[in-house]
């Protein structure tokens, strides 16, 4: 399996609309529900989206070997979660996969470090995205493809974090561009 790169802007969905009026070619459907979620794949599969789903958030789904063939047999094409349980099972099946860490202090970051490292994890996701200006270069070493997200909201910040990121995730609309920062 060729684990996609994912770069540049990333649309992050907490309410999910119509993606042909979102301009970035990856989505993140961060909430959802099992009744939902197919139509949503599809609607963003007919506007040329890559879609990755935070299986976390999906009402109705719980963790684990029958969720992630689920998300993979409805055309998910990558997943999201904090739970390393999911990420074995998922390289097992081939699946693309975020690791989602939350940089709350040296001893979580020195930890979620660790367990990327030991875990051969290869996409990340730092939260919040201003921790990623400290920590992301670290995980950056890791040759592994680097996410953050959380809190970005300018341009400003944007530009910034790119320069220590491959891609943000934003719910910000106003970031959903695929110009250079």
């Amino acid at each position: 399996m060729t684990t996609p790169l994912l770069k540049g802007i990333i649309a992050s969905l907490w309410e999910f609309i119509d993606p042909e009026t979102i301009p970035v070619d990856t989505v993140f459907i961060l909430t959802s529900s099992l009744c939902r979620l197919p139509h949503e794949v599809q609607a963003c599969h007919s506007a040329g989206k890559k879609v990755f789903v935070d299986m976390d958030f999906v009402e109705g789904l719980s963790e684990g070997k029958a969720a992630i063939d689920y998300l993979k047999s409805i055309g998910v094409d990558g997943l999201i979660s904090v739970k390393l349980s999911n990420f074995h099972y998922a390289r097992k099946i081939e699946m693309p996969f975020v690791l989602r860490v939350f940089a709350l202090d040296s001893k979580a970051v020195e930890k979620a470090y660790n367990q990327v490292k030991s875990n051969g994890v290869d996409i990340v996701e730092i939260l919040p995205g201003c921790a990623s200006l400290k920590v992301g270069k670290m995980f950056k070493a890791l040759g592994i493809n680097v996410i953050t997200g959380g809190l970005v909201t300018t341009r400003q910040e944007a530009k910034k974090l790119l320069q220590v990121v491959d891609a943000i995730s934003t719910s910000a609309k106003n970031l959903w561009t695929k110009e250079e920062f």
